[in-house]
């Protein structure tokens, strides 16, 4: 009876999933329409250089798009449908012939992506309503409009959520198959090589991204305090293997000088207007910006010397941020095009409202609820319990690594550089309660029996 309630479950899980995937097939209207916006070309000329090539690494876009815009081949396209929110032109998408297989490619990789994670987060769950409930969430949270709607847009976006969602769905497989000490066993070896690969692609979008995975190594590393991890070399292998990630990444955004335009506009918005930041500069050695040197010293120490500020003036870094809170998490739709409003449109927009809640009080109960696990773990001996919090504390540091580095990098469009942190803490809360949800109703079996 035990087993065929099992296969129930199973089946049931199948067939919703199976059901919400029709639904985002079918409600977003032809999955080639596709909309480009104002850095949609430099994917293009992103694309243009050879194959592995040192300019795949060092041009104003990262490997992950440049590969993808390289496959394409749309070197010599030209846009049809083209947005630019900033000046007020919106406009409906387009079917773009020569970016079809870019833009149907992103749909169809959104929606394997957060199918997978839906999938993956399900099996972990021991009871049958939090296999339900986190198949249902995570899927809707993935096929709603709030992430949906990007993967029509030629951006890094679409890439930058599908990857994550990969890439978090193989992390939960690798935390929960460590313990077990199955690193000789050949699918834990090709997991662990498929994680790394996802991480890496992710790492490979966007700058921010390839910071964060410091948070990933530090806290990797952590548990090679405890004797049975050091002993597993594949896990030693794939630490390795990020650590190297990180330091061509990192490398590869000082040679690229991707930084240069948006700390142009932080010094040229938020310190040069202001005497006492400019004498603080001054101090680091910044000469005056008339001056033949300026060009220079911004190159060589800009980065640096703004560094050394926001350490060094935390209530600057807490007044500029906390009264923009609001605004950064204001927004759940995508401003780049218009769509239909159908029947179906407007069923996901209510769901998308209630999975993509637009206040930033989702900030601070995450970090409730992450407090609350990891005062948990002391008080219960749950080996898997102490897995999910491990991830989600990567989770969670990693999102507000991702915020600040978004809010504070540049001066212009701070909610679309927040964006993928802002979703991923969205995301958070509804995890957080599944985990939650499947664990008291674990402990309450427990003490029931």
């Amino acid at each position: 009876m035990e087993f065929l309630k099992k296969q129930g479950v199973n089946l049931l899980v199948w067939v919703i999933l199976a059901g919400m995937i029709l639904v985002r097939l079918t409600s977003y209207g032809d999955l080639n329409l596709s909309v480009a916006n104002a850095d949609s070309g430099t994917y293009i000329q992103g694309g243009a250089s050879p194959l592995f090539s040192k300019d795949m690494l060092t041009k104003s876009r990262l490997f992950t798009t440049n590969l993808l815009y390289y496959l394409a081949d749309v070197q010599n396209c030209e846009f049809q449908a083209i947005s630019y929110p900033a000046i007020r032109t919106e406009t409906y998408r387009a079917v773009q012939p020569c970016f079809n297989e870019i833009v149907f490619f992103q749909n169809i990789f959104s929606i394997f992506a957060w199918s997978f994670l839906a999938l993956v987060i399900s099996r972990k769950m021991k009871y049958g309503y939090e296999k339900v409930l986190a198949v249902s969430l995570i899927a809707a949270f993935g096929f709603t409009p709030s992430i949906a709607d990007w993967d029509s847009i030629l951006g890094s976006e679409s890439l930058t959520f599908s990857l994550f969602a990969v890439s978090a769905a193989l992390m939960v497989e690798v935390a929960f198959r460590i313990p077990k000490g199955t690193e000789k066993n050949k699918s834990s070896l090709v997991l662990n090589f498929l994680t790394v690969a996802a991480l890496a692609l992710w790492a490979f979008i966007r700058d921010a991204n390839i910071y964060t995975l410091i948070v990933l190594l530090v806290m990797s590393t952590s548990t090679l305090a405890f004797p049975i991890f050091r002993k597993n070399k594949t896990l030693l292998f794939s630490i390795a293997m990020i650590i190297v990630i990180t330091i061509i990444g990192l490398q590869s955004a000082m040679a690229s000088r991707r930084w240069e335009v948006p700390l142009t506009n932080v010094f040229n918005d938020l310190i040069l207007p202001h005497p006492a930041r400019v004498e603080f500069m001054h101090k680091l050695g910044m000469p005056s910006t008339s001056s033949p040197e300026y060009s220079s010293w911004f190159i060589r120490n800009a980065p640096k010397a703004y560094a050394r500020f926001l350490v060094t003036h935390p209530g600057y870094v807490l007044t500029s941020f906390t009264p923009e809170l609001a605004g950064i998490f204001s927004e759940n739709i995508q401003p780049y095009f218009y769509s239909e409003q159908t029947p179906a449109r407007m069923a996901l927009i209510v769901v998308n409202d209630i999975l993509h809640p637009k206040t930033h009080l989702i900030l601070f109960l995450d970090f409730l609820l992450m407090i609350g696990f990891l005062i948990f773990i002391f008080r219960r001996n749950s080996k898997n319990f102490t897995i999910w919090v491990w991830l989600d504390l990567w989770l969670f540091l990693s999102a507000s690594l991702t915020l600040g580095v978004g809010f504070f990098a540049d001066s212009i469009g701070v909610t679309r550089h927040t964006l993928f942190a802002v979703e991923i803490f969205r995301l958070m809360l509804w995890s957080f309660l599944i985990i939650l949800f499947d664990h008291v109703n674990q402990t309450d079996q427990s003490d029931f029996a």
